[in-house]
C-alpha cells in the first residue's frame, strides 16, 4: 500500500522566520551611535598658513566636532586653550581637524616660535660641510668666521649655542644659498654680526655642539 507524502510548510516557515530576526539583529547594530561622544577642534572656515590663533580670532575660527570618546585623538586638539598663541603652519579647510602638526608640532618637540627680539638668520647650508651632516632642529651649533690669509689670518667665534629652526633644502627658499640652509634663532645683535660675517669674512663654519652641553 503506498503512504502518502506529509509536507511539512510549517518547518520552513520557522527557519525563514529565524533568518530574518538575525539579519535585523546585525544590521540594527551597523551605524549606531556610540554610548558617549567628546569633541575635537575643527576650523570653522578656512583658516591660511601663518594664522596667528590668538584669543581674539580663536572664537571665529575655531568649533568643535563629535567623535566617539574610545576614539584614539594623536595629535589632535581638544581644547582652544592648546591653541592660544600658536600659529598655523599649514593651510586647514573648514571641517578639518586642527592637529599639532598644522600648528607646527607638538610643544617640547620641536623649536618654539620666534619671540620678541629674535630673528631668524639662513646661514648657507656648505658652512655646516653637506645635507648629510646638517645638524637635526633643535640642535645648537657655534658659527665660526675666518678672515685673512696665511700667518695672518684668524678665526672667531661669531655666535655660540644658537639653535637650529630648520634644515633649507635646494628650493625651499633658502636666500643665497643654491644647496640650501640652516635657518638659526639669534638675538638681534648676534644676526647682525652673523650677516656681517656673511658678507665679507672668507669663510663661514657651522659647528655642531654635543646635546646637553651647557
Amino acid at each position: 500500500m503506498r503512504m502518502p507524502r506529509i509536507r511539512r510548510p510549517g518547518i520552513w516557515f520557522v527557519v525563514s522566520i529565524v533568518l530574518a530576526a538575525a539579519a535585523f539583529t546585525l544590521a540594527s547594530g551597523i551605524g549606531t551611535a556610540p554610548d558617549s561622544t567628546a569633541s575635537v577642534l575643527v576650523a570653522a572656515r578656512p583658516i591660511p598658513a601663518g594664522t596667528l590663533l590668538d584669543a581674539a580670532a580663536a572664537g571665529g575660527l575655531l568649533g568643535h566636532a563629535p567623535v566617539p570618546a574610545d576614539l584614539a585623538l594623536v595629535g589632535m586638539l581638544t581644547d582652544p586653550a592648546e591653541g592660544a598663541g600658536r600659529r598655523v603652519v599649514a593651510f586647514i579647510a573648514p571641517g578639518e581637524p586642527i592637529t599639532q602638526a598644522s600648528l607646527g608640532g607638538a610643544p617640547g618637540l620641536t623649536p618654539a616660535p620666534l619671540a620678541a627680539g629674535e630673528r631668524a638668520v639662513a646661514v648657507p647650508l656648505r658652512a655646516a660641510g653637506s645635507l648629510a651632516a646638517a645638524p637635526p632642529p633643535g640642535a645648537r651649533v657655534d658659527v665660526l668666521a675666518s678672515d685673512g690669509e696665511g700667518l695672518a689670518g684668524r678665526t672667531r667665534v661669531v655666535v655660540s649655542a644658537a639653535e637650529v629652526l630648520a634644515v633649507m633644502r635646494a628650493g625651499d627658499g633658502a636666500d643665497g644659498a643654491g644647496d640650501g640652509a640652516l635657518l638659526l634663532r639669534l638675538g638681534v645683535d648676534d644676526a647682525l654680526e652673523v650677516a656681517r660675517a656673511l658678507d665679507f669674512a672668507r669663510e663661514v663654519r657651522v659647528v655642531i655642539r654635543p646635546g646637553g652641553e651647557p
